[in-house]
């Protein structure tokens, strides 16, 4: 049986293409976000200040900043992908120091709680039968001295979630869900997020109905990603972080002409197609603003001369005005009042629950008795359409 993880849900919903490439196809790529590896190099600091901890050994500030330079020296490769064209290695570099600092400055001496274990590794079935499986890895798992267990997860983006994200959180409430299927006798647990870079803790918990829910859903979710055949591309602001673009309809494109120089850029053929296009919609559009403009001039001297045919050089305009009765719409406020009138008349179902188009053949036809057309009237307005039509004159009337 297959073993999901919250990534791969995640991934599916973010981008089923993506999913698609790196689970059924099995397509690795070496290439790693320096985002992702700048949290990777803070996680492993974090872990050894508390395995440590667990040995009775109290790491100083600088002792763990020195492990993470080393374990960033020894892990950065030239595969590693900067989106930000205006920030660079140093920048990241500094960033994940900064967020240690501040995590142990918050934090030290780290006696509020006792740990339980750090990336702790879950494997576990969301039914009884164990159908639909589930792995993860819980940062740090603590229990405070009262006997709360908190799973901890240390966050180093630049995003700050709001508590409505942390309640509605899927990834800690299945790892809830993980924790207690390991250890069935511990009931009260609460759920923390430590986002780093804002030196800022949500904490969030979970009822036993929440988490029934939670399960069915995720049930829900891997249906249907087991029984799905179309895989489309989804674009988002992530697009420019994905490892895929290479092999993605949205983005293949871009990643095969970024690179040209610029006589080549300008010379390849999807480039001077697209550049041409919006040449001509361009163009199109100018055309389509003096075409409106004339024809409403048209329409003026039409009204003005009292004419319905207009001769030119070797075309003729035939005009129309043609004018209709219409009523309140669905969503204008007076609409509910039309239907109360029309309800009152005990004529409800001559209009087919308000047809408009029946009402209006009602009302023009005569069909009801004048108080009542009179009362409807007072929501109807005349509005006018105008056309014209162009012709080619015949020889001899030239």
């Amino acid at each position: 049986m297959p073993i999901y993880s919250h990534s791969q849900l995640s991934m599916y919903e973010n981008c089923p293409l993506k999913y698609k490439l790196r689970y059924r196809d099995k397509i690795k790529l070496d290439i790693e976000g320096v985002e992702g590896f700048m949290g990777l190099r803070v996680h492993e600091t974090l872990k050894k200040l508390y395995d440590d901890i667990r040995l009775t050994k109290v790491d100083s500030l600088t002792v763990l900043l020195s492990y993470y330079d080393k374990i960033w020296r020894q892990n950065w490769h030239d595969s590693i992908l900067i989106v930000k064209k205006d920030l660079t290695k140093k920048h990241y570099h500094a960033l994940g120091k900064k967020m240690i600092e501040i995590y142990y400055q918050r934090y030290s001496p780290f006696d509020s709680d006792v740990t339980i274990g750090t990336e702790m590794s879950l494997n576990f079935a969301l039914d009884i039968e164990k159908r639909y499986r589930m792995m993860g890895y819980v940062d740090r798992l603590s229990r405070t001295v009262d006997g709360i267990y908190q799973i901890r997860d240390y966050k180093t983006s630049a995003h700050l979630s709001s508590q409505e994200d942390a309640d509605n959180d899927r990834q800690l409430g299945l790892y809830q869900i993980g924790i207690q299927k390991k250890w069935p006798d511990i009931k009260n647990i609460n759920l923390v997020w430590h986002y780093l870079a804002f030196d800022r803790e949500l904490t969030s918990s979970r009822s036993e109905q929440s988490i029934s829910k939670l399960k069915e859903k995720t049930i829900r979710l891997i249906d249907e990603m087991a029984s799905v055949e179309d895989f489309p591309p989804r674009e988002s602001g992530l697009c420019d972080w994905c490892e895929y673009q290479d092999l993605c309809p949205m983005r293949k494109h871009f990643y095969t002409v970024e690179t040209l120089p610029v006589n080549e850029y300008l010379k390849e053929p999807g480039v001077v197609l697209v550049n041409k296009y919006a040449e001509l919609k361009e163009k199109a559009s100018e055309i389509d603003e003096q075409i409106e403009k004339v024809r409403e001039a048209i329409l003026d001297y039409a009204r003005r001369e009292q004419v319905q045919v207009i001769k030119g050089s070797d075309r003729k305009a035939r005009v129309n005005f043609i004018k209709k009765l219409k009523f309140p719409s669905r969503i204008e406020e007076e609409r509910q009042e039309l239907d109360n009138v029309i309800l009152e008349a005990g004529k409800w179902m001559e209009v087919s629950q308000l047809d408009i188009t029946a009402l209006t053949r009602a009302i023009e036809g005569s069909l009801w008795d004048k108080e009542l057309i009179d009362e409807v009237l007072k929501y109807g307005r005349i509005e006018e359409t105008s056309s014209i039509y162009l012709s080619r004159l015949k020889d001899e009337g030239k």
